[in-house]
Formats: C-alpha cells, sequence, structure tokens
C-alpha cells in the first residue's frame, strides 16, 4: 500500500500558471502528474479555483473541467469539526497560521504522511507522522 500524500494549494497553482522565467510551473507539472491518487481537500480547491478566477481569469468551462478532475482523480477530503479542533490544538502546538493549520489538520485526518508544500518549512514533522516537503528544494 502506498503511502498518503497531501498537496497543498501552492503546487497546484505552481502546476496550472506559467509565468516567464519562473522553473516552478513545469517541475509543479510533472510532479503533480507523477502522483497516484493525491489527498486535497475541499480548502484547497476552494483557493486555487479563487486564485486562477481572480488572478489568471480563467474561464468558468476551463475551472468546471479542473474540478471534475480533482474529484475523478484525487482524494477530495471534506471539512469536519474534528478537523477544525484539530487545527486549533496545531495552531497553539505548532504556531501555525489559520490556513496552514487547517491544510495540515486535513492532512492528518486523512492519514498522510507527506504534505508537499512550499509555504511551511521543509522537513517540519507534525505530530511524528506528518513531514512537510518542498518539491521544489
Amino acid at each position: 500500500m502506498r503511502a498518503k500524500v497531501f498537496v497543498d494549494s501552492n503546487i497546484w497553482l505552481y502546476s496550472f500558471v506559467q509565468k516567464p522565467d519562473d522553473f516552478r510551473h513545469q517541475q509543479a507539472a510533472d510532479f503533480v502528474l507523477s502522483l497516484s491518487h493525491p489527498v486535497i481537500n475541499s480548502q484547497v480547491v476552494r483557493e486555487v479555483c479563487s486564485n486562477l478566477i481572480k488572478k489568471n481569469r480563467i474561464p468558468e468551462e476551463q475551472l468546471q473541467i479542473l474540478i471534475s478532475r480533482w474529484y475523478q482523480d484525487c482524494d477530495v477530503l471534506a471539512s469536519n469539526a474534528s478537523q477544525h479542533l484539530l487545527a486549533s490544538r496545531l495552531r497553539v502546538s505548532y504556531a501555525l497560521s489559520y490556513w496552514d493549520s487547517l491544510i495540515v489538520a486535513a492532512a492528518l485526518d486523512a492519514g498522510c504522511t507527506t504534505l508537499f508544500s512550499e509555504d511551511m518549512q521543509h522537513e517540519q514533522v507534525f505530530e511524528d507522522c506528518l513531514t512537510i516537503i518542498n518539491p521544489f528544494i
């Protein structure tokens, strides 16, 4: 059985948006395509879609295709009360931001061992079972 991995919003955004002289687009695109059924949560869907609409003016038809593909190719975890309570404890224990604590809590709730993110400290370990990995390092 493969270890479960969670992919944060920033990695998805790099994979979708190409900027001149930014090596991360192709690296992120190749990276997410190499994953087999990664975990995301509804927060990732909302954050990425909001950014794609606001900053990149993605047409709704493309956004609908993207959303459908996520629900087909990823394990999309819904938020629940236990995740929010865990996120609160994580903010106290690890001094995380509100949004980062919700991502970490969702990854822990899903049983993930790795959380791919550029926004958090590379190789930080949460609750002795979830490691942050920056795929660009």
